[in-house]
């Protein structure tokens, strides 16, 4: 069973901007994959921002495809983390 995280980073005025998606293969929080997306489906660079809440996957989905992603999108980025965990170290 995967094990994902979704943390949701806020706009300064509250709202949903981007979204850090880790996929939790080991027990080390270190070697999670991990990337970072805006509500519009564009890549950005993984920060330290503090996150505003963690979100199950069907809320963090609806804030992306809301923003303009698309669930394709959505399992892409999915799959670039699986594949990620893959990978050897």
């Amino acid at each position: 069973m995967e094990r994902w995280t979704f943390l949701i980073l806020a706009a300064p005025d509250g709202s949903a901007s981007q979204i850090r998606m880790f996929l939790r293969s080991s027990d080390e929080p270190a070697d999670w994959p991990v990337l970072q997306v805006g509500v519009d489906g564009s890549e950005v660079p993984v920060d330290d921002v503090t996150k505003d809440y963690e979100a199950p996957e069907w809320k963090a989905l609806q804030l992306f495809t809301a923003g303009g992603g698309t669930e394709q999108g959505w399992e892409s980025l999915k799959e670039r983390l699986r594949q990620a965990a893959h990978e050897p170290a």
